[in-house]
Formats: C-alpha cells, sequence, structure tokens
C-alpha cells in the first residue's frame, strides 16, 4: 500500500476503484461449489471439503476428546494455526512436510507456554528459569523443524509426482 504526504504527515494511499477486483456473483459461487459435488450431490472425488480433517481427529485423540484443562485446549489451539499457516506457505504439502509441521507447531506451542509459565513464576526463580530453559529447548527444535520442512517441502515439490506404476525398473513389453 503506498504512503502519500499530506498536511505534514504519512497517510495511505486508499485502492482505486479500478483496482479492486470483481465480486464473484452467486452464481459463480455455486458453480465453483458444484465442482466438488457429483450428480447426486454427494462430494465427488478431489473435493477440498474434508481437508485437514484427519489432524483434527489426531490432535482431538491425543489429547482427549473431551479435555477439560484450559492450557491443553490453548496449546492444542495454538499449535492447529500454526500447522495451517506453516502449510500454506510451503510449495508441497506431502505426508512427510505434514508429519515435520506438526511436529514444529508443537514444540512452538509448547515454547510459548512454557515462556508465560517462567514469566508467570519469576524470571529470576529456580521454577522461572527451569520453565524458560524447557521453552529455549522446545524453540530450539522448533526451528531445527521449520528448516528442515522447508528444505523437504522444497524438494518435494521439484519431484514430478508419480503413480503406483511408474517405477523406473519395470519395463512394459507389448505382445502382438
Amino acid at each position: 500500500m503506498p504512503i502519500e504526504s499530506s498536511h505534514g504527515k504519512a497517510r495511505p494511499t486508499l485502492p482505486r476503484s479500478s483496482d479492486l477486483q470483481a465480486v464473484p456473483t452467486v452464481s459463480d459461487a455455486e458453480r465453483q461449489r458444484a465442482g466438488s459435488r457429483d450428480a447426486h450431490g454427494r462430494f465427488a472425488p478431489g473435493n477440498v471439503i474434508g481437508r485437514g480433517r484427519g489432524w483434527k481427529r489426531a490432535i482431538a485423540r491425543v489429547l482427549g476428546r473431551h479435555i477439560e484443562d484450559p492450557v491443553a485446549i490453548a496449546v492444542a489451539a495454538d499449535a492447529w494455526k500454526d500447522y495451517c499457516a506453516t502449510l500454506r506457505q510451503l510449495p508441497s504439502d506431502g505426508p512427510m512436510v505434514r508429519g515435520l509441521v506438526a511436529l514444529k507447531a508443537r514444540h512452538l506451542a509448547l515454547a510459548a507456554y512454557f515462556h508465560g509459565l517462567g514469566a508467570e513464576r519469576g524470571l529470576s526463580t529456580e521454577e522461572g528459569m527451569a520453565a524458560l530453559e524447557m521453552a529455549s529447548k522446545h524453540g530450539q527444535r522448533a526451528e531445527r523443524l521449520a528448516v528442515t520442512a522447508l528444505d523437504v517441502a522444497t524438494k518435494l515439490a521439484k519431484e514430478p509426482r508419480g503413480g503406483p506404476n511408474d517405477d523406473p525398473l519395470v519395463v512394459e513389453v507389448k505382445t502382438t
């Protein structure tokens, strides 16, 4: 967003109406939605409506379906937000990348939790220093996993995706 100087102050320049994109009409939205359904109204193969469902179930299984601890709920929510945000930035989101990003999100959420706990217990107390040390360890692990996930995602994005029959050792023999 460009900044202009007006009356001695820096102010953001508003976009012109010609720069704005058209909002899709209802019929466009319906057409997009219809692509994820088959002729009978059921979900068609390849739809993205259920994306992320498996990871939500996995988090619920690990923490328990009806967790009461507000700290565990907050850590899980922070981890899920970081997980989704990180996956949006990566060039590939295959299973190997998702596992690394899930671990990164978990360690990042735990680092934030232990930083808060250390500040709550007092930065100069033994309990506070132990919590800050634990936060530092989780933060280091999250940083390493971020680098590794980006590296793996970049390498996987460059490789062509093959099917189960794309083995280079298998040669197709045609008979007449």
